[in-house]
């Protein structure tokens, strides 16, 4: 581009020492013709200026458009890569349970005196943690599809109930001593079952997983309705606790604790909860551990 504008103002440099030629061979020039020269000379150069300007402008462009695609593309690697840590996350708890209620079911077959009651018990938890993994799968495969959850009128005692099924083998496995205490009158909630029974699945294999190293293992699940309108659920263990430092942090994406975790499952039980109208917390427990609570707003269709 600034080649052109040297090419012109060279071609009008020449004529203008054209037009000024006679001058040197005696004639003498019209003062007319040569301010008419220098107004073409500034003219040229103007329109060469802004020639160059606007090229230069394009380049700025197409270097902007690069980098922006640039971003784009590195935003979606991190979000894909994100999607498959949360994923793989959800995914793995059934799948954990499937193998620990296979191996309990072996056990108790294999024994000199099989236990046919607890085998049997055992494999029904393997069907529904099964069937957990399948609808975890369904419902990554709605979101991207760009499906709105499927939220309808859910007691969420029920819902916790079928949690508790799916991890009976572990809480054995891991001598952790359950209590429940559900308020048994409580309303419905509008929500998706499938990503509650995430949220409590995620708390409780969390509590479980704080008290490896106490004793005694207690893990208390409550429902109750604190005032009108809202429905509350607590998850409390007796774990070690968490450090006051981190409690601001405990919900952020890819915070973790522990030496093997993600930092997704409490990112994704807030993102859930909150995208049901309702809030999650946790406080330190009065004697020792940690207590988990969410609030749902009640279904008023």
């Amino acid at each position: 581009m600034l080649c052109i504008v040297t090419v012109l103002i060279a071609s009008l440099s020449s004529a203008v020492l054209a037009t000024a030629a006679p001058s040197v061979l005696g004639e003498s020039v019209s003062p007319c013709v040569i301010v008419i020269s220098a107004a073409l000379l500034l003219q040229i150069a103007s329109i060469g200026w802004l020639i160059y300007k606007i090229g230069r402008r394009h380049r700025a462009e197409i270097q902007s458009r690069s980098a922006i695609a640039e971003l784009t593309h590195m935003n979606r690697r991190a979000a894909a890569g994100q999607l498959s840590a949360s994923l793989t996350h959800e995914v793995i708890q059934p799948l954990t349970g499937m193998v620990a209620g296979a191996s309990a079911a072996l056990r108790w077959l294999r024994a000199d005196k099989p236990n046919v009651e607890k085998a049997e018990a055992a494999l029904e938890a393997i069907a529904a943690a099964g069937h957990h993994a399948c609808d975890i799968v369904a419902s990554v495969r709605a979101m991207f599809k760009n499906e709105a959850p499927q939220k309808v009128p859910t007691d969420i005692n029920q819902t916790i109930r079928m949690v508790l099924s799916i991890v009976a083998v572990e809480l054995q496995e891991h001598g952790v001593e359950l209590q429940t205490q559900f308020h048994e009158h409580l309303p419905t909630v509008q929500g998706d079952q499938v990503l509650l029974q995430q949220v409590v699945l995620n708390l409780i294999m969390n509590g479980i997983e704080a008290m490896q190293s106490v004793s005694p293992r207690v893990l208390k699940v409550q429902t109750d309705q604190p005032k009108r309108g809202i429905v509350r659920v607590s998850i409390e263990d007796t774990g070690t606790g968490i450090d006051p430092s981190n409690l601001d942090q405990i919900f952020k994406p890819l915070f973790t604790t522990k030496a093997t975790g993600m930092g997704m499952g409490l990112s994704i039980c807030r993102s859930i909860i909150e995208s049901h109208g309702g809030q999650i917390w946790v406080s330190p427990a009065v004697n020792r551990g940690s207590i988990f609570q969410f609030e749902l707003p009640i279904n008023t269709a």
